[in-house]
């Protein structure tokens, strides 16, 4: 059995080209990602890199490779990220790392922002599986999810704020802030949810990425399909594509 998590990053090589700027999220799959572009791509040392996670950071760099500040440009060619679940448009669930505040900066700042994921994490209608991780204000916590419990008190069924493994208190964000996670017993309307959470005075971002994803890379024992939004353009396997 293939490691789909690798295949998909063995696929998303080809979209490499020299001089690009890339940004990465963080996971096992851009891990994978990271250790093929050191071993494989011959022109690594003309590509620049950038992440809002401090763990890839230093991963680029123990792997030889260029990474520098992402407050120091503008625009991205490409940035590569995984999810914990994404939908046949596209949208997906980041919630699992909690850097999603700085994964939306560089899905924005790039010309293309590609998921790679194994076939299991998409479907066809995002779930309640995994929580809308919140990024809050620590000052705000409390008038937050007293917002939240009356905004959905029919749709969430538990918030839970991350606590630290390491030491006692909360988990903090690489910015400081609270992390909540929001489960849902009926899953709201996505379009509504996306603007509605980032109204709340005191949220930061949430991880429900909402169109903003160009294309997704599914990997599976059949090999990697490129979809783009509502349909599937191509694939690397035999078999035909559809429209």
């Amino acid at each position: 059995m293939n490691n789909l998590k690798q295949e998909a990053a063995k696929a998303a090589l080809q979209l490499l080209e020299p001089d690009q700027f890339i940004g990465l999220g963080v996971g096992s799959t851009i891990a994978y990602f990271i250790e093929l572009i050191a071993s494989r791509v011959s022109f690594k040392s003309s590509l620049k890199f950038t992440s809002p996670s401090l763990e890839t950071k230093i991963l680029l760099q123990e792997n030889g490779l260029i990474c520098i500040d992402n407050s120091t440009i503008a625009t991205l060619d490409y940035y590569f990220d995984s999810c914990d679940q994404v939908d046949i448009h596209l949208n997906a669930f980041k919630s699992g790392g909690g850097v999603h505040t700085g994964e939306k900066i560089m899905a924005n700042m790039a010309k293309q922002f590609i998921l790679l994921v194994d076939g299991a994490k998409m479907v066809d209608k995002l779930t309640t599986k995994y929580p809308l991780c919140v990024e809050i204000i620590p000052d705000a916590w409390l008038s937050v999810l007293k917002e939240l419990k009356s905004s959905y008190s029919s749709a969430i069924s538990n918030i839970v704020l991350r606590k630290s493994e390491q030491k006692s208190g909360p988990l903090l964000s690489e910015r400081g802030n609270f992390l909540a996670d929001i489960y849902f017993s009926k899953l709201p309307d996505i379009f509504d949810l996306n603007k509605q959470i980032k109204l709340i005075t005191g949220v930061v971002e949430h991880s429900l990425f909402y169109q903003l994803c160009s294309v997704c890379l599914r990997a599976t024992e059949d090999g990697v399909t490129h979809h783009f939004a509502n349909r599937i353009v191509e694939s690397n396997t035999d078999k035909k594509s559809t429209q």
